[in-house]
């Protein structure tokens, strides 16, 4: 009979050991890439809109050097509004993707023709392009009426992302956005279910051994160090198999963002490694407890 339960108790654990190690993988996700407040934080601590920026700026017609000049200020004016919009951005996006709201982003967008259309006025005022060399003030104010129309025409007073619109920009997008967010919703449940899992493996366990104390916290702080040392151990190895995968990427990712990517992998990992030290920490206490604790034998017999 005792090697029956001490059978199936070690199935039983084998099981747990199982789910806590899927349970801190999906713990890490929910506190990192899940979680908007770490995002936020994250494009704040590694400077990612002056990557961004820079990155845009690559982007200018360099054949029209004119232009480029005035939309390369614009845009270093703009970096401040960028970062005031982009938490509340972050923030409906992942309400959506989590399934708490619709998917409604409105992103204002007269600050940005505001901005344009000085920098457009400043330089044709202070530097004529050479079609308007010689032009008379009237016809200067005639060419920069057309300019500001133009960008009316093509900045809109605010930009509208909903689903339709994604459909409507690219139907392949939208079906990726919808995949991302079963994706989300998977995990969002799995994490709960792999909580309540794990709840029920320990009461298995402790109903197989008659809910003697001495066996329980044996078979549980043994499954709880095992699972803390291979997470562990998972958390290390992205770390140490870091410089590999950099290695890896293509060439033509900027010099900027391969720069950031160790400090962003090492964040990532940091909810893990601090999981599997607390299961380390768990498991070898109810181990230590294990052994100070008399034999079932010695335990009164629940009546």
């Amino acid at each position: 009979m005792n090697f029956v339960r001490g059978f199936f108790t070690g199935i039983l654990s084998s099981i747990l050991t199982i789910a806590l190690v899927a349970l801190g993988t999906l713990i890490t996700l929910n506190l990192t890439l899940l979680n908007p407040d770490f995002v936020i934080s994250e494009l704040d601590k590694l400077d990612a809109y002056s990557i961004a920026v820079e990155q845009l700026r690559g982007q200018l017609p360099q054949e029209e050097p004119y232009m480029a000049e005035i939309l390369d200020e614009t845009i270093t004016e703009l970096e401040p509004w960028v970062k005031e919009q982009a938490p509340d951005v972050i923030y409906a996006a992942y309400a959506y993707l989590k399934g708490e709201e619709e998917l409604n982003i409105v992103i204002p967008l007269e600050e940005v023709r505001t901005c344009l259309k000085e920098n457009v006025e400043q330089a044709v005022r202070e530097s004529p392009p050479p079609e308007l060399e010689g032009a008379s003030p009237s016809e200067i104010e005639a060419f920069l009426s057309e300019a500001y129309a133009g960008i009316d025409d093509q900045i809109p007073q605010q930009l509208e992302i909903t689903e339709a619109y994604l459909t409507s920009l690219s139907p392949e997008m939208a079906a990726q956005v919808q995949e991302a967010r079963q994706i989300v919703g998977y995990i969002e449940s799995g994490y709960k279910w792999l909580i309540g899992a794990a709840l029920l493996l320990v009461l298995l366990i402790a109903l197989l051994q008659w809910w003697h104390i001495k066996p329980i916290t044996r078979y549980v702080g043994i499954s709880a160090i095992t699972a803390g040392v291979v997470s562990l151990i998972g958390a290390v190895l992205l770390l140490a198999a870091e410089n590999f995968v950099l290695g890896k990427i293509p060439l033509d990712i900027p010099p900027g963002v391969m720069a950031v990517l160790p400090q962003l992998v090492s964040d990532l990992t940091a909810p893990l490694r601090i999981y599997s030290i607390a299961l380390l920490l768990a498991g070898t206490g109810l181990v230590v407890l294990s052994v100070k604790l008399k034999p079932p034998s010695q335990e009164e017999t629940p009546r």
